[in-house]
C-alpha cells in the first residue's frame, strides 16, 4: 500500500475511533446476517437518522425470513410507514421468501446468491457480506464513491474508483472501514459545503489541492 492510500485509511480509522456513529442499532456485535440484510435493505436511498427509529422494532417483531413471510403484508407495511418507504415491506416480504424457499432461512455468504435475491444490488450485497461474514471488501455507494474521487483525484465514473476503492480495505477491519467511510462522507466530505478546513485528510487531498490551487492564483 502507497503512503498516501496508507494515510488515507489510518486517518479516516482514527477519525472514526473518535467521532463515528457507533450507537447505530445495526452495527452492533450481535445483529444477525437477517438483521443486517434488513437494514441494507431499509437503508437503501435514505438516510440512517430515517432508519434508526423503526429499525429495532421491525427486527424484534420480525427477527427471521419466516417470521416475515408469516406475516400480514399490511402489517409489514404499517412497521415501515414511518419512514416513508413502504415499496420496502414488498422487497423485504419477496426477499425473505426467497430465502426461506432457496436457503432455508438462511442468509447465502456468496455475492451472487446474495445478487439473486429481490432488493439486494452490488452495495447491499457487499455491505452484507462485510458485516455479516467478514468478507475482506469494500462497498461503494455515492458516499464512498465521493470521498475516493475526491481525494484520489479519480474519475467518479471510473473503473479505476472500484479497483482504487478495493485495494484500501484493510485487512480484518472492512466493517470499520466502510463505516469510517460513509460517516466521514456524511459528517465531513458532504456532497455540498464539505468541511475542507477541518478535514484530517486535506494534506493529501487532491480535490482540496487544486482548490487552494486556484483560490491562490485569484488571489495574485
Amino acid at each position: 500500500m502507497t503512503s498516501t492510500r496508507r494515510v488515507f485509511v489510518e486517518r479516516l480509522l482514527d477519525w472514526y475511533h473518535e467521532n463515528g456513529r457507533h450507537a447505530l442499532p445495526w452495527r452492533e456485535d450481535s445483529r444477525t446476517a437477517f438483521e443486517i440484510l434488513v437494514a441494507e435493505v431499509l437503508l437503501q436511498r435514505t438516510t440512517a437518522s430515517a432508519v434508526e427509529g423503526a429499525y429495532v422494532s421491525f427486527v424484534a417483531r420480525y427477527p427471521t425470513p419466516a417470521c416475515l413471510v408469516a406475516a400480514p403484508s399490511d402489517r409489514l407495511v404499517d412497521a415501515i410507514e414511518p419512514l416513508g418507504l413502504t415499496k420496502r415491506a414488498g422487497h423485504l416480504e419477496r426477499c425473505s421468501a426467497q430465502l426461506w424457499e432457496r436457503y432455508a432461512g438462511r442468509v447465502p455468504a456468496e455475492r451472487t446468491a446474495l445478487l439473486s435475491l429481490h432488493g439486494v444490488g452490488e452495495y447491499t450485497a457487499r455491505s452484507v457480506l462485510i458485516h455479516a461474514f467478514g468478507e475482506h471488501t469494500v462497498a461503494v455507494d455515492t458516499n464512498v464513491r465521493r470521498l475516493v474521487s475526491r481525494f484520489f483525484g479519480i474519475d467518479p465514473h471510473s473503473d479505476a474508483l472500484g479497483e482504487t476503492a478495493d485495494a484500501l480495505a484493510p485487512e480484518g477491519r472492512s466493517g470499520d472501514f466502510l463505516h469510517a467511510m460513509l460517516d466521514f462522507a456524511a459528517s465531513v466530505c458532504r456532497a455540498r459545503e464539505p468541511r475542507c478546513d477541518s478535514c484530517p485528510l486535506r494534506t493529501r487531498c487532491r480535490r482540496f489541492e487544486s482548490g487552494r490551487a486556484s483560490r491562490i492564483e485569484r488571489s495574485q
